[in-house]
């Protein structure tokens, strides 16, 4: 073998192991590439998912307030379609999916045991188009909707010969009764598209052993394409996101919002003991008012005061419980925990009576209202149980104890001593010396046995005048005397403090008392607690 011979086997022996080396390698590399693309695209499969079956929920649940079910049950045979009312309503609908970046909404109730009847969607084309003559078998995503139950359709189990992903919310009528079901759809393309090229992404793993570098390139490519679709898609139900953030912020604090679009689960039935504090308010006299205007100035009258009232409420993080006509119930310190929940909820008892001559300056100039409105507020702090009480048809977002009672007891006391804002102690204690505040009875309110310290709220320190000072000043020296039993004094004191403030009606209170103990003194185991035998 010549020198010649052996150095052009030598060389076609490299080249080939190094031909087969850079395949392997090249090979071995593309392969590690679509592992880590299928990874991100099974990621953005799952986040897109979850997110969208959220979203859904939410959709929903805005769709079912969306309607009323008194609407709806106009609607029952195919003559009942051909109503103006019926196409009008399927226009404000078309109006409720473009709003709500969705394909359609509707809405469905039970037929019979095994058949539910559509009422009425945002179709109009003939082919698909559903109402009242359209009556189906109880599937058992229907058997959960019909149920009253919040729900999605799984994308696990998903039939792709449909082009969308359902999402349900119960109807309740005006009683609180379940009615029927209101449902949305959205495009799933997206999210099965993901799929699709997820799995042809595998299936390159394989190919790309024989054309290693070519496929390695269109890989990188696909997979910078899905993924700005998967941004896109991103995008999209974020403005989704947002607009079910909007439509449930007419009703509910931020906070309780953010956990209903987070987590619609949340919604279902369930409650937690936690230590809070609950403010409930009431208008003075509302029912005499009430009597002397017409139902529209009555609805524009509270109207504008209890929106004026909650913004407060909530801006200081508190959640509004319910309406009671004028009366508000409201807490703090749930569905978020707050360490300053009692500091907080009497701040906004102090910034609702400081708004009220802003309110009664606008219902008196605009004749909504023939007299002012006067708000009494009572605060308590303990140990309340919230969260969802009820049924899986009928439920509130609600807190319950004997804590919550006291509240409700101490803004009606209010009218006894001639105040606007009433705390327990125990709240007092937990507000750290901020508010300037005094001292009243200790005195057990109607269905509660134990005694509980009178606290009036004039003003936040910081914010109040030397006179309001100088009022608890006297006051509390006059009170000081009248617990010692020193009647005379006591009321010479009490007196004193009508003379300078004529507008203290709590100091009225302790001087009348004054005058009927220094005639008929209290027995020696006078203890100083009143009983009271009104709400």
């Amino acid at each position: 073998m010549n020198l010649k011979s052996f150095i052009g086997r030598f060389t076609r022996a490299v080249g080939v192991r190094l031909t087969l080396g850079l395949f392997f390698v090249s090979a071995l590399m593309v392969a590690m590439v679509s592992v880590v693309v299928k990874i991100h695209v099974d990621h953005y499969v799952k986040m897109i998912t979850e997110a969208t079956q959220n979203h859904l929920m939410a959709a929903a649940q805005s769709a079912a307030q969306y309607v009323s079910a008194e609407e709806l049950d106009r609607y029952h045979t195919i003559e009942d379609t051909k109503n103006h009312s019926y196409r009008e309503l399927k226009m404000r609908l078309i109006q409720f999916a473009q709003e709500y970046n969705v394909l359609y909404v509707y809405y469905l109730r039970e037929y019979d045991k095994d058949n539910f009847q559509y009422i009425i969607d945002n179709d109009f084309n003939p082919e698909t188009i559903v109402g009242p003559g359209t009556i189906l078998p109880i599937e058992d995503i229907a058997r959960s909707a019909l149920a009253g139950n919040i729900t999605a359709t799984s994308l696990g189990v998903h039939n792709t010969s449909w082009d969308g992903i359902a999402g349900f919310a119960p109807v309740y009528d005006r009683d609180g009764n379940f009615y029927c079901a209101a449902g949305v759809d959205i495009g799933d393309k997206v999210i099965l598209d993901q799929r699709r090229y997820s799995r042809i992404m595998t299936l390159l793993q394989i190919i790309a052993l024989s054309v290693s570098v070519l496929f390695g390139i269109l890989n990188s490519l696909l997979y910078r394409r899905k993924a700005k679709e998967i941004e896109d898609a991103h995008v999209k139900l974020q403005y989704f996101n947002n607009n079910m953030r909007h439509a449930f912020s007419t009703y509910l604090s931020e906070d309780v919002v953010e956990e209903v679009i987070s987590d619609p689960a949340r919604m279902q039935l369930g409650g937690v003991n936690r230590h809070m504090t609950a403010l409930f308010s009431d208008i003075k006299g509302f029912t005499g008012i009430a009597e002397k205007l017409t139902p529209t100035h009555l609805v524009d009258l509270l109207n504008h005061y209890l929106s004026t009232m909650s913004d407060i409420i909530l801006e200081q993080k508190g959640t509004i419980d319910k309406y009671q006509g004028d009366a508000i119930v409201s807490f703090f310190g749930a569905p978020l925990e707050l360490d300053d929940h009692a500091m907080r909820a009497c701040t906004a008892g102090i910034m609702m009576k400081r708004i009220e001559n802003d309110v009664n300056r606008y219902v008196m100039d605009n004749g909504i209202s023939p007299s002012p409105l006067l708000t009494r507020i009572g605060i308590n702090t303990g140990e309340m149980v919230v969260g969802n009480m009820g049924t899986q048809k009928k439920m509130n977002y609600t807190i319950i104890s004997n804590a919550v009672n006291l509240a409700s007891r101490l803004e009606g006391v209010n009218k006894q001593y001639g105040t606007w804002v009433l705390a327990s102690e125990i709240t007092l204690k937990e507000t750290k010396g901020k508010l300037l505040t005094r001292r009243l009875d200790r005195v057990r309110v109607v269905g509660i046995d134990e005694a509980v310290c009178l606290h009036e709220i004039l003003e936040l320190k910081a914010d109040a005048s030397d006179d309001l000072f100088e009022k608890v000043y006297l006051f509390n020296k006059a009170m000081d005397l009248y617990e010692a039993r020193n009647w005379k004094d006591a009321h010479d004191a009490f007196n004193q403090v009508i003379k300078l403030f004529p507008n203290d009606w709590t100091s009225h209170v302790y001087l009348d008392r004054c005058r009927q103990y220094m005639d008929n003194p209290p027995g020696p185991d006078w203890d100083g607690i009143i009983n009271l035998t009104e709400k």
